[in-house]
């Protein structure tokens, strides 16, 4: 999940055969690339895998209620020790989202990461994606300012620095590498792709198929990270902000044909949380 400004210390390639994917050669806008990244028209051989929404819907039920069930948990004192309910946090999120994703590309798809849910980079998606990143950290810090009278992650903490393999994991590893990289295959891998296919399955305009995809993938991302917010404040800025990333993400994923600059961007946007709190 995105790192909140709250304390972070431990609380929280090959082709399917017929009839599972639908190949066509089709003219779109994504095999290749002007200088500045973005995807230009071309003829090429599209893959479309069924269920695509369907499963990811499934993901997100599952999320969900794993959520809820492990916060009923903690609430019950049931789970009392801190590293085994700060890994469940993790778990109970990237355990349904990467397993829909996975039964998506491998069950339905083209069992190819690159194909279904374009797990692309390139060199220029460190500078997209550090602009988006940056952009939007800069946006939540001012929702924050509006709903809470302050920044958010003004108070974050990490707790004692005690630097082991766990603090690592807990500190770094999870909330900047893992959960960015998870979160992104998922909302703007596998959610985005498939409500934009079956929008342009309904005979619009690919334009108003990738926005509605843009807007129905950073609307779905911005609910899971509201799940467990505390007050009704924190459950509208947290809201706002999460979908305000959702947005840059999803637009800078349509416009290169790729994950990779989705990904460096919220890479950027939690770690402008974690790094200062671990100099301060």
């Amino acid at each position: 999940m995105l790192v909140r400004g709250r304390n972070t210390s431990p609380p929280c390639y090959g082709a399917t055969p017929e009839p599972l994917s639908i190949h066509r050669w089709t003219r779109t806008a994504t095999p290749r690339t002007t200088s500045l990244g973005f995807m230009t028209p071309s003829i090429h051989r599209e893959s479309r895998p069924r269920f695509g929404v369907e499963i990811a819907a499934l993901g997100v039920v599952a999320a969900v209620l794993l959520v809820v069930g492990l916060n009923s948990l903690f609430s019950r004192g049931i789970v009392l020790d801190q590293q085994l309910g700060t890994l469940l946090s993790y778990l109970v999120a990237w355990v349904p989202l990467l397993g829909a994703v996975l039964i998506f590309c491998f069950g339905f798809g083209t069992r190819s990461l690159v194909r279904d849910i374009g797990l692309l980079f390139r060199p220029l998606d460190v500078l997209w994606g550090l602009t988006v990143g940056v952009v939007a950290r800069v946006l939540a810090t001012i929702v924050e300012i509006a709903g809470y009278g302050r920044m958010g992650s003004a108070g974050a903490t990490l707790g004692e620095p005690v630097r082991d393999l766990w603090w690592l994991f807990v500190v770094l590893l999870a909330p900047v590498v893992l959960s960015p990289f998870i979160e992104e295959m998922f909302f703007r891998g596998l959610v985005l792709r498939s409500v934009r296919g079956a929008a342009s399955g309904r005979a619009v305009s690919p334009a108003v198929a990738a926005g509605t995809a843009v807007v129905v993938s950073a609307a779905v991302f911005a609910l899971v990270h509201v799940i467990d917010t505390g007050s009704v404040t924190a459950t509208v800025v947290i809201g706002v902000s999460t979908f305000l990333f959702g947005l840059g993400a999803g637009a800078l994923t349509v416009m290169t044909g790729r994950l990779g600059g989705a990904i460096v961007a919220h890479v950027t946007f939690n770690a402008l949380v974690v790094v200062p709190a671990l100099l301060g």
